[in-house]
């Protein structure tokens, strides 16, 4: 097998987990960090005694069922979390794509592949909320999802009775840089692309641009100037402004896609939250994440940002 085919550029957004605890009117006890770390481990062992039956939950509007596959405890509020996910009522004709022969329909409408989303939980320094790192996939789950699945869970871990309180957990995403102090760290650029509507751009060309089953936005993909690692920042900047100009800029939304000191980067004036890239090693046969290798390259991540999360 090729190396290129062993390893994934796994695309991860940040967010802030906040855990509440719900009490009487009449218990005047403080929150506790220390508290909500053993009632949230407590949850997580609580969910893991369950059979897969009983800890599944069936999200019919997408047709999918999730469950919590595995986790580790670091102990101190830190967490290696796998989630898994299976898509139903997906039944096609397979054909073997080497040999082109074709195999029939082997699923049936409840059978579904198995999918890996993994989440990082840590204790965020001198907050009493957690920062997660939640993997991208576009056949796993959303971290939406996973808090639904958490708070279902806390509700039935309170209703038998294994904690007095009950509790929530709410997601918020961390929000990235500013879109000019972000490019500053830029070491090469490799996309610029920009977003404009048709009718701005007067060029005889764009008559094609003028049947209705056409868009109203068209995205234009400057090439980097010869000899340069990065775009011109000052051409950047001008982009930027207009962009911002809500009355008079013709430019709806730039992207740039190029490497910074941790790795590959994407910036977008559209996307407000933290997002970077992780190279991370492929299982040999599915080729999914390699989850031991995703939860190292996460935390060096984490710790190469130092107290920027």
């Amino acid at each position: 097998m090729r190396e290129q085919e062993l390893w994934k550029k796994v695309p991860i957004y940040f967010y802030y987990l906040s855990i509440s605890k719900h009490k009487d009117a009449k218990d005047d006890s403080a929150y506790s960090t220390d508290q909500i770390i053993i009632a949230f481990s407590q949850l997580l062992e609580y969910i893991m005694t369950k059979g897969l039956s009983e800890r599944k939950k069936d999200i019919t509007s997408s047709e999918k069922v999730v469950w919590l596959d595995s986790y580790e405890d670091l102990k101190n509020g830190n967490y290696d979390v796998i989630f898994k996910s299976a898509k139903y009522n997906h039944v096609r004709n397979e054909i073997d794509t080497e040999t082109m022969q074709e195999r029939g329909r082997r699923k049936r409408p409840q059978d579904g592949d198995e999918e890996k989303t993994h989440l990082c939980i840590r204790l965020a320094k001198g907050e009493n909320r957690f920062l997660a790192v939640h993997e991208s996939n576009h056949y796993g789950i959303t971290l939406k999802c996973i808090i639904d699945y958490l708070n279902e869970q806390f509700k039935k871990f309170n209703e038998d009775g294994n904690d007095p309180y009950h509790y929530t957990i709410e997601s918020q995403i961390m929000p990235g840089e500013d879109f000019l102090s972000s490019i500053k760290r830029a070491k090469t650029m490799s996309v610029l692309k920009l977003t404009v509507y048709k009718d701005d751009i007067k060029d005889g060309f764009m008559r094609f641009a003028g049947r209705t089953d056409i868009a109203d936005e068209v995205d234009i993909c400057l090439k980097r100037p010869k000899g340069y690692k990065c775009f011109p920042e000052n051409l950047i900047k001008e982009y930027f402004k207009d962009s911002q100009d809500k009355a008079k800029g013709k430019i709806k939304r730039i992207k740039i896609i190029g490497t910074n000191d941790a790795g590959s980067f994407e910036v977008d004036t559209n996307i407000t939250g933290m997002k970077h890239f992780l190279k991370v090693k492929g299982e040999s046969v599915t080729n999914e994440v390699e989850s031991s290798d995703f939860f190292v390259k996460a935390q060096e991540f984490i710790a190469s940002m130092g107290g920027r999360i």
